[in-house]
């Protein structure tokens, strides 16, 4: 009875038309006639439906001696009501289910560029390039720059962060930018180094003077975070400003998230995406994944699903878990396209394998619910398990609610059904009984009820 129940809230859960059972699929309604007819077997309704038809065999007597043969319960037109009682109970367990939605989950925290992501791409020297370059009798300021890249490679036999430091000073001092910015970062975050905020930001100024967009993207960071020198938005969106100017992918990124956010600056929600898309078209993955969110959630003058699946497809492909969760959702639904379980689950489990609890979490639904997938409760609480303890309080009352009640939902909507169908029959045989007055009666006395309510008086 229970499976039977649950198998109706998946089909009413991705059923668009009216949830009645006159507007209902013949397939749909097989399903509702197979409770009903599975409800009427248990002894008590048995009970009061043959005495509901004894009591009609005594009014027809009056008029025919010819009585009609007992239907069942499901196709009793006389009980209506007891087909939409089951369809309404079924809707509740859909509602139920959806009460652990995520859809107030806040922003993810997309991770800082990285220091190879933040620097020019460059070939890893030759074996013998430090020989090279060290024997050299005049070297510019590119050769010490690349004898300090050799000295900071952990991996060369070369390595040493003293003498890269050196080389790195003498490359600055001969007005290499590059060095400039690589040896104010290397100051500013204490990397191989005691860190130095006054001598960083000088070699730091310095490339920003000349248009370094790696030294003004730093820069404006730390303006921004207010951790090593006092916070100055003013300051930091300058900075940054001429750093995506340059067509540098991290600070338009950085800047985009500022006008979206409104935390530091007034939202404006058209910088954001101009920025955003400046920084999502350079290959960004963070700014790919923020901006294919923004385009599938964000209203309807800026909505726009199909450019939102390009993004988040482009982020998802470079790994971004949180993009692969946001397109396994979107393929769960058809509001802007069909649905497409495969690669819905397909996009989840990829997030899910990289740690993402509410990949986790809703893939973990998926098989315990058997909706659209076959049903693993196994490989469900694995996943379930795995989200709730990294927090996720959804996952965590869903495992609590089918280890201690399992299809709790279900054994409860089946008894309240059976006391809607008592209900049901019983007032239909107190119809009979006054003919018709019954139902007059009852709408009197729920008028009145209503009534003493109001006036706070307790009812009887």
């Amino acid at each position: 009875m229970e499976e039977l129940f649950l198998h109706l809230a998946d089909k009413l859960a991705n059923y668009s038309g009216k949830k009645q059972y006159g507007y209902l699929k013949p397939e749909l309604k097989s399903v509702v006639d197979a409770i009903v007819d599975e409800l009427s077997a248990d002894e008590r309704i048995k009970e009061l439906y043959d005495l509901w038809y004894e009591q009609r065999f005594e009014i027809l007597r009056n008029y025919t001696d010819e009585m009609p043969s007992q239907i069942p319960l499901s196709q009793n037109e006389e009980f209506k009501p007891v087909r939409n009682a089951v369809i309404e109970e079924a809707m509740n367990i859909v509602l139920d289910r959806q009460s652990f939605e995520d859809d107030d989950i806040t922003d993810e925290q997309q991770p800082e560029p990285t220091d190879t992501e933040t620097e020019s791409a460059e070939p890893p020297p030759p074996p013998d390039e430090y020989e090279r370059l060290i024997l050299k009798p005049k070297k510019n300021k590119w050769d010490k720059y690349h004898l300090a890249k050799i000295c900071l490679d952990k991996e060369s036999a070369h390595y040493n962060v003293d003498e890269a430091v050196e080389w790195l000073i003498s490359s600055a001092q001969d007005n290499y930018t590059v060095a400039q910015y690589k040896l104010g970062k290397m100051f500013l975050r204490g990397e191989g180094v005691t860190k130095d905020v006054p001598y960083a930001f000088r070699w730091l100024e310095e490339a920003e003077k000349q248009n370094n967009s790696y030294a003004q993207y730093l820069l404006g960071k730390t303006y921004l975070k207010g951790e090593d020198v006092p916070k100055d938005i003013d300051k930091a969106v300058e900075l940054l400003e001429k750093s995506a100017n340059q067509h540098n992918k991290y600070a338009a990124y950085t800047l985009g998230k500022l006008y979206l956010d409104g935390k530091d600056v007034p939202t404006d929600i058209e910088k954001a995406l101009n920025f955003l898309k400046a920084s999502a078209d350079r290959g960004f993955e963070a700014a790919e994944y923020v901006l294919g969110k923004l385009l599938l959630s964000g209203d309807s003058a800026i909505r726009n699903p199909q450019k939102a699946v390009e993004y988040l497809t482009r982020a998802a492909g470079k790994g971004n878990p949180f993009a692969q969760y946001l397109l396994g959702k979107f393929y769960l639904t058809d509001e802007d396209m069909p649905k497409d379980i495969d690669r819905a689950v397909w996009y989840l489990e990829q997030s899910a394998e990289q740690g993402n609890q509410w990949a986790q979490f809703a893939l973990g639904k998926l098989y315990l619910y058997g909706s659209g997938v076959e049903q693993d409760t196994e490989t469900a609480i694995v996943l379930l398990t795995a989200s709730a303890e990294q927090g996720n309080a959804y996952a965590a009352n869903m495992l609590k609610s089918y280890r201690h009640h399992k299809n709790y939902a279900a054994c409860m909507g089946v008894l309240r059904l059976f006391n809607h169908m008592s209900r049901i029959i019983q007032n239909k045989l107190e119809d009979d009984r006054r003919g018709g007055r019954g139902i007059t009666d009852r709408k009197i006395r729920r008028v009145e009820d209503e009534k003493r309510q109001a006036h706070g008086q307790r009812l009887e």
